[in-house]
């Protein structure tokens, strides 16, 4: 059996690419920023390692767990540094025409940002009920929000 150490190390391993993409969506593209935001993340999931009861799946704790401590991390350096808006959602390898990428960054930029957050949960193919889980939600709910994220970006004009 593994000790708490090896399966705490196995499954940041195992979700680096979930937590890069939340340092990614809340640091921008500042080098620094991102990996300030990753060891701050670390060191809040392992303080909390213990502390997991189990009540969701592991992943979704990791998620809920880096997620607050990007929030909070955001929101102390919103009182001296100016926050530079979300970086454009880049799935190069799932869309092979790059100016609709582009439209779809720009349609993106315009919702509000607990739209923008959804909308990118959606576009990364999580399932509806792992992203209601994640934003400690229903399952209708989430739906619903996407239904109207998708009229939203139906009426949009540039």
């Amino acid at each position: 059996m593994l000790d708490l150490h090896q399966t705490f190390i196995q499954t940041i391993d195992q979700h680096s690419a979930a937590i890069d993409r939340i340092c990614r969506s809340f640091a921008g593209g500042c080098r620094e920023d991102r990996e300030d935001l990753r060891q701050e993340i670390i060191i809040r999931l392992w303080t909390g390692w213990e502390g997991c009861r189990g009540e969701s799946k592991r992943f979704t704790w990791l998620w809920r767990v880096a997620t607050n401590t990007a929030l909070n991390w955001r929101k102390q350096r919103s009182r001296t540094v100016p926050l530079e808006p979300l970086p454009p959602y880049d799935c190069a390898e799932d869309v092979a025409d790059r100016e609709q990428l582009e439209l779809l960054n720009a349609y993106v930029a315009l919702l509000p940002k607990p739209d923008q957050r959804l909308l990118r949960l959606y576009l990364d193919a999580w399932k509806l009920a792992e992203i209601a889980e994640m934003l400690h939600t229903t399952e209708t709910n989430v739906q619903t929000r996407m239904g109207r994220i998708k009229e939203k970006l139906k009426g949009m004009e540039l």
